[in-house]
């Protein structure tokens, strides 16, 4: 199965701290790496599900989100692809 955005695509976001869950987010790891994940809210935290069906989800506390830092930084409005 191929996956939803590919290296070279654009996405348009809407810079917010709160979503819904099932939401595409961009979120923020360690203040340094930017993703893009499906975000579920949990009972004590979020789970990561990659667009890429070859990563497991990941799972992270609302400790950990604060140790971390693990932040999401925008819901993602619209993909634009890029076939070059």
């Amino acid at each position: 199965m191929e996956t939803i955005m590919s290296d070279g695509d654009y996405v348009i976001i809407q810079k917010q701290n709160y979503f819904n869950s099932g939401d595409y987010c961009v979120v923020l790891i360690n203040g340094e790496e930017a993703t893009v994940k499906r975000v579920y809210k949990l009972e004590n935290g979020i789970e990561l599900v990659a667009l890429n069906p070859s990563y497991k989800p990941v799972r992270y506390s609302f400790e950990d989100m604060k140790k971390i830092p693990v932040e999401v930084i925008g819901i993602v409005k619209q993909l634009i692809k890029n076939f070059n």
